[in-house]
Formats: structure tokens, C-alpha cells, sequence
């Protein structure tokens, strides 16, 4: 199936990334960049500084010192989870809801955060695999087609709904089947037309994508990932549970136990907790050194 033009069109028309996020992809794609360089990057920013200090003395990144200095924090929360917090507040100040969907704009928001907080929480149970490191990133931008699709095309929730249930399909499929497309091919548009890496694309393009050619492991991570964020309810949605996964298949290839999973489900929420409270109080004033 095909995009539909509105949407083609849509892509075009999406404001480029903040210069800030822009910045920091490029110099993260050199891999002799250095950390003063990155630092200076989010120096000239202050709102960006503001939340990376933050962040970067919370209890999902924090150590066992504060951390005072961009410099840093930096070197505490490295170059994947620095862009994937800079693109989570991007994504904050896009207003997403996503009313098709049942999401509002704060369900739309916790659902990313928590998937993007449960590879984190993958990540330390996986004692045998190493996990991709762009799965963050992936996680944080899996479900950004919806924003483009309830912009663009007209229709509700209960004609999804109502269609998945007539076919005993899953929402994806009848969400296939109603628009000509669904909300992974759209987000993996937007994430090509916003020049991300190809493995990020693909992971968004196919994390509803089960079978035989899923071979790659940042898939699997972000499905779980997703699993994961679904299981604590957050950002639940009218597709609910209703959605495909290889769910054996993708723990045991990320060498991950039922036990490791609901571990990592338990601290997820934790973390969520918290993040949760951080964005409530962004408003109070940070000193930036």
C-alpha cells in the first residue's frame, strides 16, 4: 500500500528539527568528536542545558554525585541519551494529541517516554546481548506517524475499532485497511524526510512487523519497548493491547527472560514516576554553569 498524497504532502510541509538537535546528529556522526565540542552545543541553548541537568542527576541517569556542569553531564548521560532527551522535548512542544487514537496530548507523551525509559530498563537486564544504541531514540519516535495521520485523515476511532472487530484483525491491520497505510510506514516518511539513521527508520517503519524478517535486534527491543510502556498503561490508547508481537521470540533473541522483562517493566515505571514529576516542575528555575 501507498501513502496517500495528503500525507506525501504533509511530510514535506514538517518544520525541520530544531537547530540544536540538528547540530548535535551531525556531530555525533563523527565519531572523534569530542565532549567539549557536544557540551558548546547545548551551552548556546538554555532551555535545552536547563533540562540536561536535570535529566542528568535523575534517578534513571544519575550517579551517586550531583552533576553541576553541561561538561559533565555530557559525559554522565553520553551522545545517544543526550539526543534522545533533546528530541523527547521536541516532541513535548509539538502539542501531539492524537485524538484518533484516543491519546491525548499527555498520553501521546508518556507512551513515548515510557517506551524510551523501558529500553534503558531492557538494557540492564540484558546480561548476554548488547542492545542497539539508537534504541532509545527509536523507542522515543516509534508511534510519530499517528501525529501525521490524525493531521491529515479523516476518520474516528470507532470505525478502527469497529472494523477490527468485525475482521478480527488487529488495529494496525484495520488501520492498513481504512487509510491505505498505517501509522509505522507514515513515521518512517517523517523519519527519513527528517534525515535520520536508516536503522532508526526501519526500526519505527517495522516495529508492528513480526515474522521471519525481522532479523534485527533494535526491532525487537523497540517492540518490547512498546510492550512494556502498553503494560504499565501508559499512553494505553484506543489500540490498547491489540497490536502484533513476536513476544518469546523477541526476548530470546535479546537474551531476556520472563523475569528479566517484568524487572524491567517494574523499574520503567519507576523512572516514568519520576520523569512524570521533573516535567510538572520544569518551571521552576535552573542555575546553568
Amino acid at each position: 500500500m501507498a501513502i496517500p498524497e495528503r500525507l506525501l504532502d504533509g511530510i514535506q510541509r514538517l518544520d525541520p528539527l530544531p537547530i540544536t538537535v540538528q547540530k548535535l546528529m551531525t556531530a555525533l556522526s563523527d565519531e572523534d568528536v569530542r565532549i567539549r565540542e557536544i557540551a558548546a552545543i547545548i551551552e548556546y541553548d538554555g532551555a535545552v542545558a536547563a533540562n540536561i541537568l536535570k535529566v542528568a542527576n535523575s534517578g534513571a541517569y544519575g550517579g551517586s554525585f550531583r552533576t553541576d556542569t553541561i561538561g559533565a553531564a555530557v559525559i554522565r548521560l553520553g551522545a545517544a541519551n543526550l539526543l534522545n532527551i533533546i528530541l523527547g522535548d521536541h516532541l513535548t512542544s509539538l502539542k501531539p494529541a492524537a485524538p484518533m487514537y484516543s491519546l491525548t496530548e499527555n498520553d501521546f507523551w508518556l507512551h513515548s517516554a515510557a517506551a524510551s525509559l523501558a529500553v534503558r530498563a531492557l538494557e540492564a537486564e540484558s546480561k548476554t546481548h548488547a542492545i542497539p544504541k539508537n534504541a532509545q531514540i527509536a523507542a522515543l519516535l516509534h508511534d510519530i506517524g499517528k501525529l501525521l495521520i490524525v493531521r491529515y485523515l479523516s476518520t474516528d476511532t470507532e470505525h478502527v475499532l469497529a472494523l477490527a472487530e468485525q475482521k478480527k484483525i488487529t488495529f494496525v491491520d484495520a488501520e492498513r485497511e481504512l487509510l491505505g497505510c498505517d501509522h509505522t510506514e507514515v513515521g518512517a516518511e517523517m523519519a527519513r524526510q527528517w534525515h535520520f539513521p536508516d536503522d532508526i527508520t526501519n526500526a519505527i517503519g517495522k516495529h508492528h512487523s513480526i515474522g521471519n524478517e525481522n532479523t534485527d535486534p533494535l526491532i525487537d527491543v523497540v517492540m518490547l519497548a512498546n510492550l512494556a510502556a502498553k503494560s504499565l498503561g501508559a499512553g494505553l490508547g484506543a489500540d490498547g493491547m491489540n497490536f502484533p508481537i513476536d513476544y518469546a521470540g523477541s526476548r530470546e533473541r535479546l537474551g531476556l527472560k520472563v523475569e528479566d522483562f517484568e524487572r524491567a517493566c517494574a523499574q520503567t515505571s519507576i523512572w516514568l514516576s519520576e520523569l512524570t514529576n521533573m516535567k510538572q516542575s520544569r518551571s521552576r528555575p535552573s542555575t546553568i554553569h
